[in-house]
């Protein structure tokens, strides 16, 4: 469903430059759940960013689904991030003045989809998260786990293809960490979402599938489910 190949990206800093990604190539089949792990700065949230249309390469390729992204026009581009993408920030990203029910519509209103079906899908979406009781509150009114539910039934609300998780777990506490987990896991197994999820949080990448190591922008380690007995090291 993914193709990346030699993925190249390089930044400069203060007149240096920084390979965030150097040379990637691998590829992601449909309905994997895959946790991208290694240390701050080795070129994770890049690669997540580029699968996501958020980012663009220096060179190589990100073909989703058989589209080359770099190919793609902006309206096309736009569109994919809409409709085939769903995105998990750890942040939240949500609109504080807004309630649940209005930031899960959001990314519905962009698809031009109409009040009344956007009202529906929003709701149905925040029962699934286990928030049909607080779709009139607003963010300062829920709690850490709460608010990132709500971004999880935002990012899923548009029956996405693929969902990406930058850190999803980042900033909450075990518990809430826990249940955002088994979130996750429930709709690659019962939706079928392909799921690729940036993580220091060695329960999630027990949880996957696969495990991809980065480290200085290159991909060290690829850890299919039968040699996860590793990850701590890698998550460290």
């Amino acid at each position: 469903m993914i193709s990346i190949k030699n993925a190249k990206k390089t930044y400069k800093m203060g007149g240096e430059e920084i390979k965030a990604l150097d040379d990637v190539s691998f590829e992601v089949s449909e309905g994997e759940f895959i946790a991208i792990v290694g240390p701050s700065g080795s070129g994770k949230s890049t690669l997540l960013h580029t699968i996501g249309g958020l980012d663009s390469l220096d060179s190589g390729t990100v073909t989703v689904s058989g589209d080359d992204l770099a190919s793609l026009k902006d309206k096309d581009l736009a569109r994919y991030r809409n409709k085939t993408v769903g995105f998990i920030f750890q942040n939240f990203n949500l609109q504080s003045r807004y309630t649940a029910l209005e930031n899960v519509e959001l990314s519905l209103i962009f698809g031009g989809i109409p009040k009344k079906e956007r009202m529906n899908r929003a709701k149905d979406a925040l029962e699934k998260v286990g928030l049909a009781d607080r779709i009139d509150h607003k963010p300062p009114e829920l709690s850490g786990g709460q608010q990132q539910r709500v971004s999880i039934a935002r990012a899923m609300v548009n029956s996405p293809k693929i969902i990406l998780a930058d850190e999803p777990t980042g900033n909450l506490d075990s518990k809430s960490g826990e249940m955002i987990i088994d979130l996750l896991h429930d709709l690659q197994k019962n939706l079928k979402v392909t799921i690729l999820v940036v993580t220091h949080d060695d329960r999630i990448a027990h949880k996957a599938d696969r495990i991809l190591r980065i480290l200085d922008g290159k991909i060290v380690e690829d850890l299919s489910n039968g040699k996860k007995e590793t990850v701590k090291e890698y998550t460290d």
